[in-house]
């Protein structure tokens, strides 16, 4: 890999009790798995999304519209989404802040399409072999990346919602692993989840910053999380670069908003699908979620469009 970072194992083993609480809740914290050399190409992925972004919005091109271009990435400004639906009378969940700062919430979908170390971390980090581990099996296909970034004062949460009917998968072997470069705690926009709500059924996606549904595709609507947290069994995650969070794509999750006024939440989440995981040109996915037209429901996912990012060893 031209003398950079190669294909690694993780820094440590995955343990019997972090696949079991994986199991069991539906979400685990892997402490330190990514070693610094990979934090640090996270975060030159970041530099230039920040980069990228302010380029964009100092010329005006930003759009809400879903993109059907499956050869690049969509880079969006969620606060302008947040806008459009304050104006049509919906409510756009927030932080009470008294920060002063006034950040934006970015979001960027198949960054690896355009971001060459974003792709490299998705395909030879050690997150593919932790996939492997969490969910006991033979191999392990990239599906799918986004980027999330609350700048300083972003005080817009992220909606309580599930990955999977976002996604144009089906089975169980499917899992999200969020990684920041800079530490998150509950100030800056730490993650939620709801233990145990991977056993739930599927549920309709929202509008991300908004517990505001379009078409739900005859899916039931999510409960009022975010107005009712005591009720539900809910883990924060407080974390340092290195750290992972890995979530079955059907555990509801949100995360806080930025209320700090001078430090940056930058975090990628990177799906993986093993073994039993196969293609569902499922109604309620988003166009931008990744097509391969090569594949028809049921089909399992090698190919060019879902890669094999690591495979069990043969003896």
């Amino acid at each position: 890999m031209d003398g950079e970072v190669g294909m690694q194992e993780p820094t440590r083993r995955i343990t019997a009790e972090e696949i079991e609480t994986y199991k069991r809740d539906g979400v685990v914290c892997l402490r330190g798995l990514l070693p610094a050399e990979w934090v640090a190409e996270l975060k030159k992925v970041m530099d230039k999304v920040e980069s990228d972004h302010a380029a964009k919005q100092k010329d005006g091109e930003f759009t809400l519209a879903a993109s059907t271009d499956q050869n690049s990435s969509q880079l969006h400004a969620m606060n302008n989404l947040g806008d459009l639906i304050e104006q049509a009378g919906g409510m756009v969940l927030k932080e009470k802040s008294g920060s002063k700062a006034d950040g934006a919430f970015i979001l960027v979908n198949n960054g690896t399409r355009d971001y060459k170390d974003l792709r490299r971390i998705a395909l030879e980090s050690p997150l593919a072999e932790a996939a492997g581990a969490l969910f006991e099996t033979s191999k392990i296909n990239f599906l799918f990346d986004q980027i999330f970034i609350k700048q300083a004062g972003a005080s817009t949460r992220t909606a309580f919602h599930q990955d999977q009917g976002y996604f144009r998968v089906d089975g169980q072997q499917c899992a999200t692993f969020w990684t920041a470069c800079e530490r998150v705690d509950m100030k800056n926009g730490a993650m939620g989840y709801v233990k145990g709500s991977h056993n739930w059924e599927t549920y309709a996606p929202n509008a991300f910053v908004s517990q505001m549904t379009m078409d739900t595709h005859g899916l039931p609507t999510l409960p009022d999380i975010e107005g009712n947290e005591d009720d539900y069994d809910i883990v924060y995650y407080e974390v340092e670069p290195g750290d992972v969070i890995v979530h079955h794509y059907r555990t509801v999750h949100g995360a806080r908003g930025n209320v700090s006024a001078n430090r940056g939440r930058r975090s990628a989440a990177i799906r993986f699908g093993g073994d039993d995981l196969t293609y569902l040109n499922r109604p309620s996915a988003p166009e931008e979620f990744p097509v391969d037209s090569n594949l028809n429901d049921g089909d399992p996912l090698d190919g060019d469009v879902f890669p094999v990012a690591w495979r069990v060893s043969l003896p």
